[in-house]
């Protein structure tokens, strides 16, 4: 059986990328927040149509990171409850692009546990490219300078700059912008910053 744990926030539609191809012996179950909470027609038609098993975990709580310490919190007891039957044997997927993820497969395999950090249902590996800043020298300084004339909010900008550093792609950088300050912001924050990243080909 394989179990796919979606942080929604971080991957939203484009993790669901490969549902047509789930079988009955996949369950999916999606964490999402009113920071991330829709779907396109055509993705609702696939999950309907679909031979896995869906089910939705909605977090209500608005703290920082509170959907991926419910998420870590609801495999515990997954793991728990499924691997009662030894003879089945079962793979555990969280679908991703956060990092902060990635020191869990090497704890879970200590108990004999086949847990990956994937980007999509298709089981697609996390990319490896990482973030460039497009300043003349790549320093904290410099691209301190850029946000102060960017950002309006000045008490932002520690938390916008350990984000840039943090994030692997430009897309890691737009999803994690609007995991903490909401759709609206995030989104206005990552259009004012996107001329300062590349991704690294």
């Amino acid at each position: 059986m394989n179990y796919f744990l979606v942080d929604y926030e971080n991957v939203n539609v484009a993790g669901l990328d490969g549902v047509s191809n789930l079988t009955e012996n996949d369950t999916v179950i999606i964490f999402y927040s009113i920071n991330a909470d829709t779907l396109t027609f055509g993705m609702h038609r696939r999950i309907n149509e679909s031979k896995a098993t869906f089910k939705f975990q909605k977090i209500l709580l608005k703290e920082k990171n509170a959907l991926d310490f419910q998420l870590c919190s609801y495999l515990g007891f997954l793991i728990r409850d499924t691997m009662i039957d030894e003879t089945v044997e079962n793979n555990y997927f969280i679908v991703s692009n956060d990092k902060g993820y990635s020191i869990l497969p090497d704890y879970w395999k200590k108990f004999g546990v086949n847990l990956k950090i994937v980007s999509n249902l298709s089981k697609n590996e996390i990319t490896q490219n990482k973030i460039k800043i497009t300043q003349p020298a790549n320093n904290s300084t410099n691209l301190e300078t850029s946000l102060n004339q960017l950002i309006k909010n000045k008490n932002d900008i520690p938390e916008i700059l350990k984000m840039i550093k943090d994030s692997k792609t430009n897309k890691d950088v737009h999803n994690n912008l609007v995991k903490i300050f909401g759709s609206q912001k995030g989104v206005e924050i990552y259009r004012s910053i996107k001329s300062l990243i590349t991704d690294k080909q």
